[in-house]
C-alpha cells in the first residue's frame, strides 16, 4: 500500500494499462469468433457453389434454357389431355324426362333391330345374337316407361345412352357372336335409396374418379367372339374418339378357365389415369405381339369394363396451373 501510495500516478497509469489489455484481449477473441464463423460461412457457400456446379444438371444457362422448353412441352401435353377429357362436353343432354324415355325406348328398339339385321363390310349378312328382351343397360325400362324425379339424374341417364350407343356402335362393328350383358352404373337406383345390387359398380382399385378433378360414367360389356372382335373393339376405343379408357379385361375361355388381362397404355391419357389410380407407370412397354391375345382358334368370352372420363376441374384454375 505504501509502495501505491507514493507511486499512485504510476499505479494509475499500470492499472488503466491493464484494463486496456484486458479490453483489448476480449474484443480481440470476439472478433476472432465472428472471423471463424464467417470463414465457415464461406466454406459452407463454397462447398454449395462446388455442389452446385457439378450438379446434374448444373444449373448452366444451356441446361436453365432446355428446362424452359422441358415445362412448354409439358404445359402443350397437359392443354392436349384437358382437350380430350373435354371431348365429352359435346355430348349435348336434355333434362325433359318425357324425351329422354323416349329417346331411351328407341335405343332398346334400334339395336334389338341392328342386332338381327346387320351385314359385314361384304354386304353378308352377320347376326349377333342378344337376349330375348335385352335393354342393353337399360332393362328396368323395357317394359314400362319409368319416370324419375330426380331432375338431376335425367341428364346423366340420357348421356348414359348416348355414350352406350358409341360403345355399341364400336362392339357391333367389331362382330362378336353374341352380347350377354351390357351394364351400366344404375345411378338413380342410389338416388331412390334402393342400392346397388342390381346395378354394375366399378371396382375402385381401379375407376379413374377422383373428387373435385375427375368424374366417371362406367360400363361393363359382356360379348363371345374370336379374338379379332376384342382386337377390333380395343383398336377403334384407343383411336379416342370420345375420353373413354379401358379398365380391364377378363378372358374366359372354352375350358372354363378365366383370365384377366392388364390392359396396356394406347394413349398418353391411359397412362395419365394410372397415376390418379395408384397404378405405376415405370413398366417396361409390352411388345406389340404380347400385347395381342392369345386365343385364336375357339369362341371366348369377353369382359371389358370401360370407363367414359370427364374433367371435373374448373376452367380458370386449369389455365392457372398452365
Amino acid at each position: 500500500m505504501g509502495f501505491i501510495k507514493k507511486n499512485l500516478v504510476f499505479t494509475i497509469i499500470v492499472f488503466v494499462c491493464i484494463m486496456a489489455f484486458a479490453a483489448g484481449a476480449y474484443l480481440a477473441l470476439a472478433e476472432s469468433g465472428k472471423i471463424d464463423q464467417a470463414k465457415q460461412k464461406i466454406t459452407s457457400a463454397e462447398s454449395q457453389l462446388k455442389s452446385m456446379r457439378f450438379a446434374d444438371p448444373a444449373p448452366t444457362q444451356e441446361n436453365v434454357e432446355a428446362s424452359a422448353e422441358n415445362v412448354s412441352e409439358l404445359e402443350a401435353e397437359l392443354r392436349k389431355i384437358r382437350e380430350d377429357l373435354e371431348q365429352g362436353a359435346r355430348i349435348s343432354t336434355s333434362t325433359d324426362g318425357i324425351s329422354v324415355m323416349a329417346s331411351i325406348q328407341q335405343f332398346i328398339s334400334r339395336y334389338q333391330r341392328e342386332a338381327a339385321a346387320l351385314t359385314d363390310i361384304d354386304g353378308e349378312s352377320v347376326e349377333i345374337i342378344v337376349p330375348d328382351d335385352f335393354a342393353f343397360g337399360f332393362e328396368q325400362y323395357l317394359d314400362e316407361a319409368r319416370m324419375l324425379d330426380d331432375e338431376n339424374l335425367i341428364p346423366v341417364l340420357d348421356k348414359q345412352r348416348q355414350i352406350l350407343s358409341y360403345l355399341l356402335d364400336k362392339l357391333y362393328g367389331a362382330e362378336p357372336e353374341s352380347i350377354l350383358s351390357v351394364e351400366r352404373e344404375v345411378l338413380e337406383l342410389k338416388a331412390e335409396g334402393t342400392g346397388s345390387a342390381k346395378g354394375f359398380a366399378i371396382n375402385s382399385a381401379i375407376t379413374s374418379k377422383v373428387s373435385g378433378a375427375i368424374d366417371t360414367l362406367a360400363f361393363r360389356l359382356t360379348f363371345t367372339g374370336y379374338t379379332d372382335s376384342l382386337r377390333r373393339l380395343l383398336n377403334d376405343l384407343a383411336k379416342f374418339d370420345f375420353p373413354i379408357v379401358v379398365r380391364s379385361i377378363e378372358v374366359e375361355r372354352p375350358s372354363g378357365i378365366s383370365t384377366t388381362a392388364k390392359v396396356p397404355a394406347n394413349n398418353n391419357l391411359d397412362a395419365f389415369f394410372g397415376v390418379f389410380d395408384g397404378g405405376s407407370n415405370s413398366e417396361a412397354e409390352v411388345p406389340e405381339e404380347a400385347q395381342k391375345p392369345v386365343i385364336s382358334e375357339n369362341i371366348s368370352t369377353f369382359t371389358v369394363v370401360l370407363e367414359f372420363i370427364e374433367i371435373a376441374l374448373p376452367a380458370q384454375s386449369a389455365g392457372d396451373n398452365v
